[in-house]
Parts: C-alpha cells; sequence; structure tokens
C-alpha cells in the first residue's frame, strides 16, 4: 500500500488543476483561431473570392477545401512556401 503525504497530494492536486487550466486556455485559443478563419472564408464567399489561392490566384483544390474549408492557398503554393 502506497501512502501519499497531505502536502504532496496538495500540490498534486494544483499540478492537475494548472495542467487541466493551461489546456482548457489553449483550447480557448484554438477555437477563436477556428472561428477567425471561418469569418474571413465566409468574407470570401460574400467577395467571390473563395477558392481562389491567395498567392497565385489559381483555384484551390476541391479535396483541400473538403479538408479545410478555411484554407486560403492551393496544394503547390503551400509546399513551396515550405
Amino acid at each position: 500500500m502506497v501512502r501519499l503525504d497531505q502536502p504532496a497530494v496538495g500540490r498534486l492536486s494544483r499540478i492537475d488543476a494548472m495542467r487541466a487550466q493551461a489546456m482548457a486556455i489553449e483550447t480557448e485559443n484554438r477555437r477563436q483561431i477556428f472561428i477567425e478563419k471561418i469569418d474571413l472564408a465566409l468574407i470570401r464567399i460574400k467577395q467571390k473570392t473563395y477558392g481562389l489561392c491567395a498567392s497565385c490566384e489559381g483555384h484551390i483544390e476541391k479535396k483541400r477545401l473538403e479538408n479545410d474549408p478555411a484554407v486560403t492557398i492551393c496544394f503547390n503554393c503551400a509546399t513551396d512556401k515550405q
């Protein structure tokens, strides 16, 4: 039987709480970024530029848009930037 003293248990609980808080903050940040990308995609739809590459102005591949509707560059431009 393993026995933990109270201060050790308290420290572990605080560490767990801090990790949970950090994860919640990161999740919220990612959610906000996703919402911003979707809002920008909606603007591009209104401007009739949705599906056009922001780099070369060619068409973004259908599969690429299906995978990520907020993507702004075509596959070729994305691989050129890497």
